[in-house]
Order: C-alpha cells, then sequence, then structure tokens
C-alpha cells in the first residue's frame, strides 16, 4: 500500500526547492540539493513532485496565484475607499502590495531569474502577462466605479505602465538587503499620472499620497525585514 504524502514535509521540501532556485537557478539545482535543505529523501521528494521542474511551475504558479488574489482583492477596497474619500486607505492598500512583494522576496528571485537558461524562462513572461491583464482589469473596474477618472488616460497604457512599476520594483527588490524606500517610488509615480490631468483628477490622485514631500526622508534607514518569505500555501 503506498503511503500517504506528509503534507509538513511537502512543506519543507517547498521551502528548500524555492531557495535553492532564487539562489543557485533551476539549471543547475539538484533534488538532491532540495532534499538535503529540507533534510529528507529524493523518494519523499518524489511522492510530491514528479521533478525538480515540476517543483518550479508548482511553486510559481502558487505564488503568482497569492499575488493575483491579494491584487483583487485590494481593488474592491480601493475602488471602495475612493468613493468614501478615504485615501489614506488607497495608499495603505500600495504600502501592503509592496510588503508582500518584499516578504516573499524569494519566491520573487525564483520567479524571476531562476529559470534563466532552461525553457520554463518563460515564466517570467507568465509573471508579467498575468499583472498586465490584473491591470488591465483594475483600470477598467477604477473607471467604473470613479467616472472622473474615466477617460484621463488610455486604459492600454495605463495597464502597461503599472506593470512597468511592479516588474522594476520587483527587479529591485530581489537584489536588496534591506526594504527600499518604498514611499517615494509611490509618490513619484503618482506625481507622474497626476501630471497634466484636469486639475480635479490630479488633486484625486495627489490626496491618495500617503506622506506629503516634506515629511520624507529617503536617507532613513528601513526597517530590518525577515530574511525569508513566508510559506507559500496550497503548492499542488
Amino acid at each position: 500500500m503506498a503511503r500517504a504524502a506528509n503534507p509538513l514535509l511537502k512543506q519543507q521540501l517547498v521551502d528548500a526547492a524555492t531557495e535553492i532556485f532564487a539562489t543557485h537557478g533551476l539549471a543547475v539545482a539538484r533534488v538532491s540539493d532540495i532534499t538535503d535543505r529540507a533534510g529528507t529523501s529524493k523518494g519523499a521528494f518524489y511522492l510530491h513532485f514528479a521533478s525538480k521542474e515540476a517543483a518550479y511551475v508548482a511553486i510559481a504558479r502558487a505564488f503568482l496565484d497569492q499575488l493575483l488574489a491579494l491584487l483583487r482583492g485590494q481593488d474592491e477596497a480601493i475602488c471602495e475607499a475612493f468613493r468614501r474619500g478615504e485615501f489614506a486607505l488607497v495608499a495603505e492598500a500600495d504600502r501592503q502590495f509592496m510588503d508582500f512583494l518584499w516578504l516573499h522576496r524569494r519566491p520573487l528571485a525564483m520567479l524571476m531569474d531562476g529559470a534563466v537558461g532552461t525553457p520554463y524562462a518563460s515564466m517570467q513572461d507568465e509573471f508579467i502577462d498575468s499583472i498586465l491583464r490584473h491591470m488591465r482589469e483594475s483600470v477598467s473596474l477604477h473607471n467604473q466605479a470613479f467616472p472622473q477618472l474615466a477617460g484621463v488616460m488610455d486604459p492600454e497604457f495605463a495597464a502597461t505602465m503599472a506593470t512597468g512599476v511592479v516588474f522594476m520594483y520587483a527587479r529591485r527588490i530581489i537584489r536588496e538587503h534591506r526594504p527600499p524606500f518604498a514611499v517615494e517610488h509611490l509618490m513619484a509615480f503618482r506625481a507622474l499620472i497626476a501630471a497634466g490631468q484636469p486639475p480635479e483628477v490630479a488633486a484625486i490622485i495627489r490626496a491618495a499620497l500617503p506622506f506629503s514631500p516634506a515629511t520624507l526622508d529617503p536617507a532613513q534607514p528601513a526597517a530590518d525585514a525577515p530574511a525569508l518569505a513566508p510559506s507559500l500555501a496550497d503548492v499542488p
């Protein structure tokens, strides 16, 4: 009779594989590297994953699913915050999203760079395309919920611009050991969006800035953050 898979052991394998793929890359990673780090056997690995490539794809897609679920949940909350004029909640949602990327920077690094030199490098394109599709949906939702914003900027351009910000922020944080000064980046992005817009629209965008420029201190050191990402749930 076949042994039942141990879900706790599977999470150990996921954590170990994430770190191995992020640090060494899929091309040179070996199943034995993963099992040595997880403190288990190759047999245990193959109870859960058919191959190292299957593990890579499962972990990458689980992370992407979590990221998109966060963004979808935030969209509704942000639209409601706009309706009520509670712009601080909009800034807080941005902060939560960037915190999520920072805390999950190991699976993010795995997704962005871990498959270079393999056929699975296309997972980075899947990441970008998924974010772009979401941003298109988000722009449409915001335009419906807040008509003053509709027609101000071409939705495809807005979605592409927002996706570029996410991608470049992701590229930066996977190389950092301390959290970047994300608030400054948010302000610069929102100021760029507001520039040239009708005054009433520019005022709405600027109202969602988390701080006034005078309160920013880019020289202030960022707080330390956990070195590894929280465990990914629901890896298939």
